[in-house]
């Protein structure tokens, strides 16, 4: 399998290692986009001798979106189509059209098999080697027009997520930290840490991260305040990636739309219910994952 094409007009070749490149550049935003790819292994028995595979390889062509990816297999009549940001569902619906058109039904039988990838540590030549394979248990079986589905780089990782704590009172710093290691977070795999105070929170590298970073903070600090935590994390070029909740007693309209305008995320009035607090972090969770 030294040698596929690709799908441009000129019906150039690309190596196996320009492809397997490309793959990976997709595989790599699964986990960063929260989105799956898929792999959609095809094979024909043509009906017909005035069409054969370069012809069906332009009509696929014609029939795919300009971010997925077309190419040939070294087995005659075989392909492989890489449907970008695409689960099992837009894969199916896509072979249920092909499977419709009259212009294939008429010309040849289609026999399908689909892997929806779901982390980065799906292997190009072990994708290949599942999908061929399955491709093959389709044609063996003589069903027409039917899809072989492979779950094997189906499940997801799971995401890390950094969430910070500042807090003077030792006793609350407890609370919140058992009441996040409690929590029963999907597709999340927690961090967590406690901090005194925001100058012990800066004078660490903990907050140079490429995660997600939760900071759980108090208004008021020794040294350093909430406010200068969160200016600072604010001047990051990874900013973006800091979600704040800020803990407080002040609670007048003006106090909460100061604090909104600067770029706090959430605002906690002290006392709060700690039931409301986890409401209120899940909440976050289930955005982080849309």
């Amino acid at each position: 399998m030294s040698l596929t094409k690709n799908r441009s007009e000129a019906g150039s070749q690309q190596n196996f290692t320009q492809i397997k490149e490309f793959f990976n550049v997709l595989k790599a935003n699964v986990v960063r986009s929260r989105t799956t790819i898929t792999a959609v292994f095809l094979s024909a028995a043509f009906k017909e001798e005035i069409f054969q595979q370069d012809d069906l390889t332009s009509y696929l062509g014609s029939k795919i979106r300009q971010t997925d990816f077309l190419f040939e297999l070294i087995e005659p009549n075989n392909w492989c189509i890489i449907l970008s940001q695409s689960g099992e569902e837009e894969a199916q619906a896509f072979l249920n059209r092909l499977f419709k058109d009259s212009k294939i039904v008429s010309t040849s039988t289609l026999y399908a098999s689909v892997v929806e990838i779901g982390n980065n540590r799906a292997d190009f030549e072990k994708l290949l080697e599942v999908g061929v394979g399955a491709l093959k248990e389709v044609i063996n079986r003589g069903g027409s027009f039917e899809v072989n589905y492979i779950q094997d780089f189906k499940e997801k990782d799971m995401e890390k997520i950094k969430i910070s704590i500042l807090e003077e009172n030792e006793i609350f710093r407890r609370v919140l930290s058992s009441s996040l290691e409690k929590m029963n977070v999907d597709y999340f795999e927690l961090e967590i840490k406690a901090f005194s105070d925001g100058y012990e929170f800066l004078k660490s590298d903990w907050y140079f991260t490429s995660h997600t970073h939760i900071i759980i903070m108090n208004d008021i600090l020794p040294r350093k305040n909430g406010l200068e935590v969160l200016h600072t994390v604010k001047q990051l070029p990874n900013s973006q990636r800091f979600i704040t909740f800020m803990m407080t007693k002040k609670k007048t309209e003006e106090d909460m739309l100061y604090a909104y305008e600067i770029g706090v995320d959430e605002y906690l009035i002290k006392p709060f219910n700690l039931r409301l607090f986890e409401a209120q972090i899940k909440r976050t969770f289930e955005r982080l994952w849309l």
